[in-house]
């Protein structure tokens, strides 16, 4: 990643520029920030930054100045101005400094972008010179190489290139981890690049800035090619990943290969645990789409019945869900945040906040944030959930019907269907039926019901909510479907009891068996 440090003294300007900015998508990070003139020099000293964003006009040394004194200091990074000014004398001074983009204030966002684009292309041509300076010549045919993965028409036709002719061709684009500094990505790559033009023969460009190689394999059968780049991903297990685009006849489709590897290559943060990857790697995965409420209630239930295997299957399922859909690495880290904070709020209706905050905190938010690939931020929330539910649903000596009831009475609220518990806990649903009714005495749904009308008569008790609001309290959509549940359990309506319990007369309503009717009167405190 490229370094970029942002100063002005304008907090929100500051944060305003963080927002407006894919960052990770252009190959940049924001390392810090700067206060003021001062701050910032401070900063680009210690940080050493590739980028400096800075206003000109800040308290103590303006931006002009700060970066003078950091180019004194030793200060080799790119520079770009932000001004309110529009006055000529302050570009003619950046300029003078070796800063070329100039951006007036109130910052346009394309316009921003183009111009740090434009110095991440600065900063990697520097690199390849420098490369080129310290490796010699062997690195000279960069430019015929890179144009002959892109497809350009000139180069194929080039006279330079009437030699290049071989029966087969795969593109391959190898990158470093980012869990290593440039130094090291520079270094492996650089060794692995010796070697595949030492071993296989291949053309390899020269590693970038962003930690990253091409490489063009001839002659090389599938298998064989495939066999050799799997072995060398796992010598250097979670240094490098590799993806592989198809093999081609023709010299024109060479660039449709590298495509194929780059597009592999863009999607890494859902096969980065993999090591390489290719279309036939990846052509056995089955990724079934589910809906996140569906995913969410799944995870949830084998928490809550702690059944470990099962939550670990639902969470891979999750995974592949994720995998299946076009999905960029912050759409993904989204909802599995936001997966979290779901599975949060039902934890902290049960057992508690204070219980689940020592699991489910910010910390956690941030670690799925700071994750590279899907795989680690899945086994993050495999060991977490897997903690909170031996916490707190921990098995004991309870058979699996003891279970399968506090199952219902921790659930009776939401939609409960006999055949969401048999896949629950792994029962045909008739088997289930016929087990549940032998150790409770009653089928699946008196028993809902009888738990429901408890909690129902409980909250009416309270005299604090209307009688169409404690129906969908306890899981009942239908308001009449409720008072006719409630007066087969009970023998009165709910408002009947409702009024009994705080000391009224029942009045004539036990007797209406026409919910339209008791609708009608509504107006006069019948809360429905």
């Amino acid at each position: 990643m490229i370094k970029v440090l942002l100063v002005d003294d304008e907090p929100n300007v500051r944060q305003g520029v963080k927002m407006m900015i894919p960052w990770q998508e252009l190959g940049l990070e924001v390392i810090g920030e700067g206060e003021d003139g001062d701050d910032g020099l401070s900063k680009i000293l210690e940080l050493a930054p590739d980028i400096v964003i800075a206003d000109v006009k800040m308290p103590g040394m303006t931006g002009i100045q700060m970066i003078d004194a950091a180019k004194k200091s030793g200060f080799n990074g790119k520079c770009l101005i932000l001004s309110g000014y529009s006055d000529f004398t302050y570009a003619k001074e950046a300029m003078s400094l070796g800063v070329k983009q100039f951006i007036l204030k109130p910052v346009d966002e394309d316009e921003l972008i183009d111009a740090l684009k434009a110095l991440r292309e600065e900063i990697a041509g520097d690199e390849r010179n420098k490369i080129t300076m310290e490796h010699g010549s062997e690195y000279m045919s960069e430019k015929l190489l890179q144009a002959l993965l892109l497809g350009d028409d000139k180069v194929i036709e080039s006279s330079e290139l009437t030699a290049y002719d071989y029966d087969n061709y795969t593109a391959a684009i190898i990158t470093a981890s980012e869990n290593m500094t440039a130094e090291e990505k520079n270094t492996v790559l650089i060794t692995i690049k010796k070697r595949l033009e030492d071993e296989s023969g291949a053309d390899v460009t020269a590693p970038g800035f962003s930690g990253m190689t091409a490489a063009l394999f001839k002659d090389k059968s599938r298998g064989k090619l495939m066999e050799y780049l799997s072995a060398l991903s796992k010598e250097y297990s979670e240094q490098i990943f590799i993806t592989v685009g198809g093999t081609v006849s023709e010299m024109t489709d060479i660039k449709r290969s590298y495509h194929e590897a780059d597009e592999l290559f863009k999607n890494r943060f859902r096969y980065l645990h993999r090591g390489i990857v290719s279309a036939e790697t990846l052509s056995g995965d089955i990724y079934e789409g589910s809906e996140t409420d569906e995913i969410i209630d799944r995870i949830y239930a084998y928490m809550e019945i702690n059944d470990i295997d099962r939550l670990n299957e639902a969470l891979e399922r999750f995974r592949a869900s994720l995998c299946g859909g076009s999905y960029t690495a912050e759409r993904i880290k989204v909802t599995c945040i936001t997966t979290v904070m779901e599975i949060k709020s039902r934890l902290v209706k049960n057992i508690g906040d204070k219980k689940t905050e020592q699991f489910l905190n910010d910390e956690l938010i941030d670690k799925i944030g700071e994750k590279t690939s899907l795989f680690d931020i899945i086994e993050l929330l495999k060991t977490t959930l897997t903690e909170i539910s031996n916490t707190h649903f921990g098995r004991t000596t309870k058979s699996t019907m003891e279970r399968v009831v506090q199952y219902i009475r921790s659930n009776y609220n939401s939609e409960l269907r006999l055949e969401q518990l048999a896949a629950i806990f792994g029962y045909n649903r008739a088997y289930l039926g016929k087990v549940f009714h032998q150790y409770t005495g009653e089928n699946f749904n008196n028993y809902l019901d009888s738990i429901r009308i408890t909690e129902a008569k409980r909250l009416l008790e309270m005299d604090e909510y209307k009688v169409y609001e404690v129906a969908e309290m306890v899981g009942y959509t239908n308001i009449n479907y409720f008072h006719n549940k409630f007066k087969k359990y009970v023998g009165i309506s709910p408002l009947s009891y409702k009024r009994q319990s705080r000391g009224e007369a029942a009045g004539s309503y036990d007797d209406i068996d026409d919910i339209e009717i008791l609708d009608g009167i509504d107006e006069q405190e019948t809360e429905f």
